[in-house]
């Protein structure tokens, strides 16, 4: 498949603070891209800087082949980018809103944008500024998905919508990337978008510290539930992770331990770990790491 996004080498400081530190990675089309990482990560600036609307400090950012931050940059309808802290508190009526977007993305479905306005019971007679946190993310969201530009960033989008609506949206947005388009999309808490994932980075520090394919990632551990007393459970590599249903701690282990010991299979459960389960194993190397040089 083809890159369309390449970060390569970027550093972005603000004034003296350093918020993305040699980060480098690309993406390939079709693809749905959850970045993940604590607040002040750099998750947001990522966007922004794809999108064109900060300068790097050094680096290079590509979009379909070109740099975004050039005035002639020749795909500004290939691209849409939502965030959670837009305003826009002048009076805008939707319909009229619909019209100008019509105007800017020449590809602008309008029956796939009906279809999303009926589903969710908007009503075009409002003014934008009228509508609640939560309606305007979607219709923000309609929008985006019926201009069917090809590549989508989102920043912090779902915590503002309702169950039923991130449901929903989520839905489209995986039908979208299956039909070639690119989401990119920030968030906190990567349980809603666990099922969706088909690629993961994680910003931690200022520096990229996870770039692979969910399907690698799952494969390179087994999660074990402890449901009896054994050396395992011990061994140096092995990691609570949390409670099952029912009560008993699950682990993770990396595969290859248990290749080296089939008694280990008793434990092994059919499922693979979910993103959250890897990342709480990330983190929490990462915090023993922090702990041993402290005590050092």
């Amino acid at each position: 498949m083809a890159k369309i996004i390449e970060f390569s080498k970027v550093f972005k400081n603000y004034k003296k603070k350093k918020v993305l530190e040699n980060v480098s990675f690309s993406l390939e089309e079709g693809q749905f891209v959850t970045l993940i990482g604590c607040n002040g990560a750099g998750k947001s600036t990522t966007l922004r800087l794809l999108a064109g609307e900060e300068d790097l400090s050094s680096g290079q950012v590509q979009l379909m082949g070109k740099s975004p931050f050039h005035f002639d940059f020749p795909y500004r309808s290939d691209v849409f980018f939502i965030h959670e802290n837009i305003k826009m508190q002048f009076s805008v009526n939707l319909l009229e809103m619909v019209k100008i977007y019509k105007s800017v993305f020449p590809l602008f479905k309008t029956q796939i944008f009906n279809e999303m306005l009926k589903d969710r019971k908007i009503s075009l007679k409002k003014d934008f500024k009228d509508l609640s946190r939560g309606q305007k993310m979607q219709f923000l969201l309609m929008l985006a998905l019926a201009a069917r530009p090809r590549v989508l960033l989102l920043d912090e989008i779902t915590a503002v919508i309702d169950i039923e609506g991130q449901r929903y949206f989520l839905d489209k947005l995986k039908q979208y990337t299956q039909n070639g388009g690119t989401v990119v999309i920030t968030t906190n808490i990567l349980s809603e978008l666990n099922d969706y994932t088909d690629h993961l980075l994680l910003l931690q520090e200022t520096k990229l510290m996870v770039d692979e394919p969910v399907s690698n990632l799952q494969r390179k551990f087994v999660m074990l539930k402890k449901t009896e007393d054994h050396a395992i459970f011990n061994h140096p590599k092995v990691t609570r992770i949390r409670k099952d249903y029912d009560g008993k701690d699950l682990y993770l282990l990396p595969r290859e331990v248990v290749d080296e010991d089939t008694y280990v299979l008793k434990y092994k459960l059919d499922y693979p770990p979910k993103l959250e389960d890897i990342l709480i194993l990330h983190f929490q190397l990462k915090q023993e790491k922090v702990d041993d040089e402290l005590v050092a």
